[in-house]
């Protein structure tokens, strides 16, 4: 739960541009 958290607080930090690149985290994860 952590880690989604994480990549979602980057996701709408930083990578807002490339959200294909949080979808891919999320399933991988």
């Amino acid at each position: 739960v952590q880690l989604i958290a994480y990549h979602a607080a980057v996701f709408i930090g930083t990578d807002v541009d490339q959200p294909r690149n949080l979808a891919k985290s999320v399933t991988v994860e």
